[in-house]
């Protein structure tokens, strides 16, 4: 499994008047937790990008449990359960103090830059993926 958790503090932008994160942010903190796990791996996003790998958003799930505020600091949790094929399936859990705040999922799939078309993972990829997923 691939793991990664990054702690980001709330910003007063990400609020509405009474200082609740408004819930069109989490998508975006979504994305800081997938680009800190391929950081992590030493897989940045840009590189895949040179290689001509895309990874676009087919699919967003999220769950809202609990209220963040300004100033909360709160920790994005993400994961990947099963070797990634044509797309790739983060799980999210975003907490503040142990609360749970949202949790969620994103399917991305992997597609080629030139043709614009679906792919399977490509192979130095899913070597330096397989030893997370014995």
């Amino acid at each position: 499994m691939l793991y990664n958790k990054t702690q980001i503090k709330v910003r007063y932008g990400e609020t509405d008047q009474m200082g609740i994160v408004n819930n069109a942010v989490y998508p975006s903190w979504f994305e800081i937790g997938r680009t800190e796990l391929f950081d992590e791996l030493k897989l940045p996003y840009s590189e895949m990008e040179k290689q001509g790998i895309m990874l676009p958003l087919s699919e967003l799930h999220i769950k809202y449990h609990s209220p963040a505020y300004y100033g909360d600091t709160v920790s994005i949790e993400t994961s990947v359960k099963e070797m990634p094929g044509v797309r790739i399936t983060f799980d999210y859990r975003v907490t503040h103090n142990e609360r749970l705040i949202v949790s969620g999922q994103t399917v991305q799939a992997f597609i080629s830059a030139e043709t614009r078309r679906p792919i399977r993972i490509p192979d130095h990829l899913r070597h330096a993926l397989s030893p997370h997923f014995r």
